[in-house]
């Protein structure tokens, strides 16, 4: 799964999905397909915007711990983000999948 979004578009999505009213150790789902990529915490709240989606799928991993990574990318305009088997990678940062608890549907037809 890898997806380029615009970043501030991101961090403002997260903020409004992360609210005090989520669980502090809530699942985020990120689904990248058709060109958009959707943020659901929780089956709660959901968010969706325009990306430029290079490989389609589904994740799951812990909300809380996204923003402070992205917020730290202060001069990028886009990041790029792709998970995998592996982990995440987002700008130049990689995180092993266990440390997140990431898991991940490369066919969106049968994620939950």
């Amino acid at each position: 799964m890898k997806f380029t979004i615009h970043k501030k578009t991101l961090v403002k999505m997260l903020k409004v999905l992360s609210g005090y009213w989520v669980k502090k150790d809530a699942h985020l789902r990120i689904a990248a397909q058709d060109g958009r990529v959707t943020f659901t915490t929780e089956d709660l709240n959901m968010a969706s915007y325009d990306a430029d989606v290079i490989v389609e799928g589904v994740c799951f991993f812990r909300h809380k711990q996204l923003l402070p990574l992205l917020t730290s990318y202060k001069s990028e305009q886009y990041l790029t983000m792709q998970i995998t088997a592996d982990g995440i990678d987002i700008g130049s940062t990689h995180i092993s999948r266990g440390l997140w608890e990431i898991s991940l549907f490369m066919n969106p037809s049968i994620a939950p």
